[in-house]
């Protein structure tokens, strides 16, 4: 809570497509909505399907594979054709995994950048 306070974010954004969490019970949809109010917001239209998931994780595709069609699937979606940039103000992507570097998450931020010029990316 205090690495968000002290960046002001204004409301986390879980988008994993499930919110539950075995090894960090914490970290589940049910407690951090618990612990952040109306801070919390889930976002499964920018979760990645459970075939691209699965497909990764069982090394099935490439990680240039897995952005590829995580890419192709949130331009199939338009997760962002009802949001303003006031919607977008201090927002936190969630997901699960520790870096942006092979993460949705970072692909999220940049496709959101993409329809709105004027966001900038902060990887906390």
């Amino acid at each position: 809570m205090d690495a968000l306070n002290a960046v002001r974010v204004r409301a986390v954004w879980d988008i994993r497509l499930w919110r539950t969490s075995t090894y960090v019970p914490f970290y589940s949809g049910d407690n951090l909505a618990a612990a952040l109010g109306d801070r919390y917001e889930y976002r499964p239209e920018f979760a990645p399907t459970a075939e691209i998931i699965a497909g990764y994780k069982d090394g099935l595709i490439t990680w240039p594979d897995y952005e590829r069609m995580y890419r192709e699937l949130l331009a199939t979606r338009h997760p962002t054709a009802a949001l303003t940039p006031a919607n977008l103000d201090r927002i936190c992507l969630l997901c699960t995994e520790k870096s942006a570097h092979q993460c949705h998450r970072r692909l999220a931020a940049e496709y959101i950048a993409a329809q709105f010029p004027d966001t900038e990316i902060v990887h906390l």
